[in-house]
């Protein structure tokens, strides 16, 4: 089977910072399916739509931009958390 990266949209207009870690983890428990071989990035957005895309690497057969790619999205997971904590402070202020 093929790995795939996941990418879920999930808006959270309306929703209190401090509960949109839990809302984001049930919506990525609800969507993703059970039996995806890869990576699942849950990307909070201030839209009041949840959409989803899928990236397929085996489009990607070059070592430097396989590697260049995994940086990125560690990165941004990173990056998404980051936010999240700041919406959390935001929100207690």
């Amino acid at each position: 089977m093929e790995t795939k990266i996941l990418v879920l949209y999930i808006g959270v207009q309306g929703i209190r910072g401090e509960d949109i870690p839990d809302f984001v983890r049930k919506i990525t428990e609800r969507l993703a399916p059970s039996s995806i071989e890869g990576e699942i990035i849950a990307i909070p957005t201030q839209s009041s739509e949840t959409r989803i895309e899928c990236i397929n690497p085996k489009y990607v057969t070059d070592a430097a931009l396989i590697k260049e790619h995994t940086e990125m999205m560690k990165k941004l997971q990173e990056n998404l958390q980051n936010q999240l904590e700041q919406l959390k402070k935001e929100d207690n202020e």
